[in-house]
């Protein structure tokens, strides 16, 4: 068959499957996504068509046959979360399955199954002249997965099996909602989302875009504290949820997971962190690790005092997430401290007490950093110590400037 005429064949049988499918007549439907399957081999999505009309029609043997050869070849394409998506289907129709998971588990944990060697080659008789043996491709490398990837084999395994759940959204459904309890993270697997910040309210804007194989939620869920933005879907999606509960009862098991989850999430904050502050995006690469080390994650509810005015300031503190505001004991305010903006610098940078009074407006998501941490892994490289000075010496105008215009006021009153 010409290839045109098999394009043209393929497009409808697949609208014929969907009609199909829509007026309920599932097995002419199977038949049209088998009839596709046979034209297109290699296409994975019309392979899972047809366990999932299996598993429908209560195949279920057949059924589980067919999603085992979807998963196997979503992980030979290097699709950790569709294979994993695809596992948790498994599991429903075959609740004792492990065979998927082993799979899965062997070829993204950090103990990687090698690469078999390929077999010697054979000489050649010695009655033929040999020919020189063509080199051998090794086989492709599985990619990193973010934290799942820093997990034994047993470790993912369990995760697999138990930790995660599949759901299938509708486009324009909101996943997470901004100030609700961060119970669990999040995985997208198909589709498109959006990360907004003041949803639904007037200065409702978009801050990101998120993608297959994009990882979401993990800070509220490891923090505790409210969602600090709402993520929707763009169009039909499915993801993968990882409930606080169901993580709690691995790593009671593997603790080790937890601490790989904690890490995961403070190179998640390290990477936001390079990525907002101009001052520590200066460090250098060695540095990041260490600091990394250095700060903690501390989340503020809206109205609580972080530092204020005239009490000693024994930390750094970086806004990640949220808004604070900043006030003179005059009453003056400063500009309102967002994303990458730092405070408390002053304070540690001259020793003494704290010249402003910071509050949360709002949930705040924040790193803080030791003020002797900050000194020795921050203000000891020469960039981002002039970047500090130029910061502190700004805001100590500003504070000059609030006193100096109350002194005046004094002045003026006592003319009166």
């Amino acid at each position: 068959m010409r290839e045109d005429a098999r394009r043209n064949k393929v497009r409808a049988l697949k609208d014929e499957a969907a009609q199909m499918a829509a007026k309920g007549k599932l097995p002419a439907a199977l038949d049209a996504w088998q009839q596709v399957v046979a034209l297109t081999p290699e296409d994975v999505t019309a392979h899972q068509k047809v366990a999932e009309l299996l598993a429908k029609l209560g195949r279920k043997a057949q059924a589980v046959q067919a999603y085992e050869d979807v998963a196997r070849r979503y992980t030979e394409q290097g699709l950790f979360f569709k294979a994993s998506a695809v596992c948790r289907l498994l599991l429903e129709l075959e609740p004792g399955h492990e065979r998927t998971q082993e799979l899965i588990a062997s070829r993204y944990s950090r103990e990687r199954r090698p690469t078999p060697a390929p077999p010697p080659t054979q000489p050649a008789p010695a009655a033929r002249p040999s020919r020189p043996a063509l080199p051998v491709a090794p086989a492709p490398s599985r990619p990193a997965i973010p934290l799942f990837s820093t997990l034994s084999q047993v470790e993912l395994k369990e995760v697999l099996g138990t930790a995660m759940e599949v759901r299938v959204l509708d486009a324009g459904e909101v996943v997470v909602a901004e100030g609700a309890a961060g119970d669990s993270m999040f995985a997208l697997v198909e589709g498109a989302a959006s990360i907004y910040r003041g949803w639904k309210k007037p200065d409702q804007r978009r801050v990101a875009r998120l993608a297959p194989g994009d990882i979401f939620g993990e800070a509220a869920m490891v923090s505790g504290a409210p969602r600090l933005a709402t993520v929707v879907v763009d169009s039909d999606s499915v993801v993968l949820e990882t409930s606080r509960e169901a993580m709690a009862r691995i790593t009671a098991r593997y603790p080790e997971v937890g601490q790989r989850l904690d890490e995961f999430y403070r190179e998640r904050l390290m990477a936001n962190a390079l990525r907002a502050s101009p001052i520590l995006r200066g460090l250098r690469e060695a540095d990041h690790t260490v600091l990394m080390a250095s700060f903690q994650p501390c989340t503020f509810p809206d109205g609580q005092h972080i530092i204020d005015e005239g009490q000693p300031a024994d930390s750094v503190y970086l806004v990640l997430r949220g808004v604070c505001s900043a006030s003179h004991w005059t009453g003056g305010r400063y500009p309102d401290l967002r994303e990458g903006d730092l405070f408390g610098e002053l304070s540690v940078l001259t020793g003494g007490l704290a010249t402003a009074t910071v509050v949360a407006s709002g949930p705040v998501l924040t790193l803080r950093i030791p003020a002797s941490e900050f000194r020795t892994r921050v203000l000891k490289e020469p960039q981002a110590m002039l970047a500090v000075k130029k910061l502190a010496e700004s805001r100590l105008q500003r504070t000059m400037r609030l006193d100096q215009q109350d002194s005046d006021e004094q002045v003026e009153d006592r003319r009166v």
